[in-house]
């Protein structure tokens, strides 16, 4: 049941997103996904995605098993996921 009504394209949005759009999702309350994806081999042209953790002081509260996985469940202090070996390749400065 739970399938076919996450995949029902009444009850869904199908988007395609373009070099240059952002997409906001608010993950405890829209559950999402997205399609395949075949990258170049060219490195210059290799798909480039960024994940922005915002953690806001009027959250709604999170039960305590996310604790494990966010490393905190404190509203307006969740840490995200942090992958070991991953660095960041943005170039803060401007």
């Amino acid at each position: 049941m739970f399938d076919h009504l996450a995949n029902d394209p009444k009850l869904s949005l199908s988007m395609k997103l373009e070099p240059g759009d952002m997409q906001f999702v608010y993950n405890h309350a829209l559950l999402h996904d997205r399609t395949g994806f075949d990258d170049w081999n060219d490195p210059a042209q290799k798909r480039h995605l960024l994940r922005l953790w915002l953690s806001i002081p009027e959250d709604r509260p999170l039960p305590d098993v996310f604790a494990s996985r966010f490393g905190s469940v404190e509203i307006g202090n969740r840490g995200g996921i942090h992958v070991r070996g991953t660095m960041s390749t943005i170039p803060w400065t401007i």
